[in-house]
């Protein structure tokens, strides 16, 4: 009997070092307000490499009459029910952010309509500090299922391991924030779409006038674990 090996990939990279945001033309570099003004390419403050990219969201970065975007055209997957996605990315913040910002989601192409299946966001914590949050459904309204608190003035890597599937009792998100398992739960995690997007940056939905900014660095999707852990 012939062994059939599958060799582990890496579908799509982004470490910015190419000194610009040739990497994302593919994806989609300005339909989401990725102008000079929004999005640079910065060497100062860097998880690996010589450069990384500072997102900064303003009040008039307006997407559509209900929100406010600074964002670039993550890559495609295409989805089947029980299928897995693996992804991992480092963001840093040097300041608090002043509200909540949505940083990274999954949606789902038509038919019948875009579905935002989950998103990932920072906001400020009552009484101080700053909190990490994950959830699922249209901007997370089904759900908050895991926070943590998020270090202003460090580099933090956040990995996921999404199985997709309709049925909550099928799918499932496993997370990694800065190295450790911190979420391992079955969700339902896709619509019945077939292919989903990311988009990396900061969104806000209504508008609000507060200025923030987010660093981001090494974007990995593979398809493999193995393959985002240890970069």
């Amino acid at each position: 009997m012939n062994a059939i090996f599958l060799l582990a990939a890496i579908l799509f990279k982004a470490d910015f070092e190419t000194g610009d945001l040739s990497q994302w033309t593919t994806t989609g570099t300005r339909s989401q307000n990725a102008t000079p003004r929004n999005v640079q390419i910065v060497t100062d403050i860097v998880q690996q490499g010589k450069y990384a990219a500072k997102f900064t969201i303003h009040e008039d970065d307006v997407f559509n009459a209900s929100q406010l975007r600074v964002q670039v055209g993550g890559p495609k997957v295409t989805v089947e029910e029980g299928a897995d996605t693996y992804m991992s990315f480092h963001m840093y913040m040097a300041e608090a952010p002043k509200d909540r910002d949505n940083f990274f989601y999954w949606e789902g192409t038509p038919p019948p309509r875009y579905n935002n299946v989950m998103t990932w966001w920072v906001e400020p914590k009552d009484g101080g500090g700053t909190l990490i949050k994950y959830g699922t459904g249209n901007l997370g309204r089904n759900g908050t299922h895991w926070q943590a608190d998020f270090t202003i003035g460090k580099w933090h890597q956040v990995a996921m391991h999404i199985h997709w599937s309709e049925d909550p009792e099928k799918g499932n998100t496993r997370l990694w924030f800065d190295g450790v398992l911190v979420l391992d739960k079955k969700l339902k995690t896709k619509g019945p779409e077939s292919v989903y997007f990311c988009q990396p940056g900061i969104h806000r939905s209504p508008h609000r006038p507060s200025v923030d900014t987010i660093y981001f660095d090494n974007f990995i999707l593979a398809d493999t674990l193995e393959e985002i852990l240890e970069k």
